[in-house]
């Protein structure tokens, strides 16, 4: 199969809920807010300077690009963990299982 035509099996969790979906070689993982609506939240920065997109990825951390010099600054200054990507940084190699992290406005209290 050639890198262009090939397609990776990429699991999206969330809590309990999970989603299957297939990406094509090369593909950002942001793609997916096109086809599940808890994945990304609306803001569309894609430039590694907002940090909305974190992700967990829990499988297929070898199946990834390298970050690139603004998402290593970012991720620094979020003080993400090793396995942590901005998705729309992140291109997809193989398969991958990633977990969608809770953004602070998901997790407040409201006043």
């Amino acid at each position: 199969m050639e890198l262009q035509t090939a397609r990776y099996p990429i699991v999206l969790k969330k809590g309990d809920d999970e989603r299957h979906f297939s990406l094509r070689h090369g593909a950002p993982l942001q793609i997916l807010d096109r086809e599940c609506e808890w994945f990304m939240p609306i803001f569309d920065c894609r430039k590694a300077e907002c940090g909305l997109c974190l992700v967990r990825i829990t499988e297929g951390q070898e199946h990834m690009n390298a970050p690139l010099f603004i998402e290593e600054q970012t991720l620094r200054a979020m003080k993400a963990a090793p396995n942590e990507r901005l998705a729309c940084q992140t291109r997809v190699m193989g398969p991958m299982t990633v977990e969608i992290i809770a953004r602070n406005s998901e997790t407040q209290d409201p006043e």
